[in-house]
Parts: C-alpha cells; structure tokens; sequence
C-alpha cells in the first residue's frame, strides 16, 4: 500500500472519528473545498429533500442532526474496508438515541473519494428500510 493510499484510509477513518466527537472543525478539515455529499438510495427522501450537498451544506446538516435530532450517535467500527485507487468505502452501523429517546441503529455504505489526501466526495447509502419505518414515526 502507498503512503498517498496509507493516508487516505487514516482520513476515512478520522471522518468517523470526527463525526462521533462532534469535532466539526476538524471534520471540516479532511474535506476538499469542492466536497460533495451524495445520499442514497434515491428510492427514500432524503434529509431536507436534498440528495446532494456541498462542504457548508453537509457540515450544516449532520451538525444540526447531531445537536437537535439526536441525544447521542456514534458510528462504530467499520465492519468491511474496500480500497481501490483514491476511494475508500466502509459498512458501518450506528449506535444512537434520538431527544424523544428512541433508539436509532442504522447500517450505511459509506464510499469516500480523495484527490490527495482530501475528501472530495462521499455517498452515503442507508438501509432504506428501517430509515423510511424510523423518520416517518419520529
């Protein structure tokens, strides 16, 4: 594996990282300027009604989900890796309780793009089962 390849498992890693520390500005920091957030599959309504999303928008969103939709929510281990050339992607599931206290475990695809060591893109597909069951009780 390459330093380049290396590093962009460690950043893929240090989004997850990030995300469940609410370290906004340092999520932030492993994102490219051009980074686009696409949500999948586009058979459910994503959050907003928006299926893709630029750095601001994204950092925006999962900041107000995790502060005013949910009282905890981590992403745990990944449970698969995939590497190929400037792409990572995990499968993960989540461990969260919502404000009105229900609990919120979904299972993801996460597929992160890099162009160096930065992310340019990443796809989020959800089990679009429980999402659409969960979101249209909560």
């Amino acid at each position: 594996m390459s330093d380049l390849s290396a590093k962009q498992f460690e950043n893929a890693r240090a989004f997850l990282k990030h995300l469940n520390a609410l370290e906004w500005g340092s999520l932030g920091d492993l994102l490219a300027p051009e980074f686009q957030h696409q949500y999948f599959p586009a058979s459910i309504a994503p959050p907003g009604g928006k299926y893709t999303r630029g750095k601001a928008e994204f950092l925006q969103l999962f900041q107000h989900s995790w502060i005013h939709v949910f009282e905890k929510i981590t992403f745990g281990e990944p449970l698969d890796v995939i590497r190929g050339a400037n792409k990572v992607a995990f499968h993960v599931k989540s461990d969260g309780v919502t404000k009105t206290g229900k609990k919120y475990n979904n299972e993801y695809m996460l597929t992160f793009h890099f162009e160096g060591e930065k992310i340019t893109k990443m796809n989020e597909f959800v089990d679009s089962a429980y999402s659409t069951a969960f979101f249209g009780t909560e």
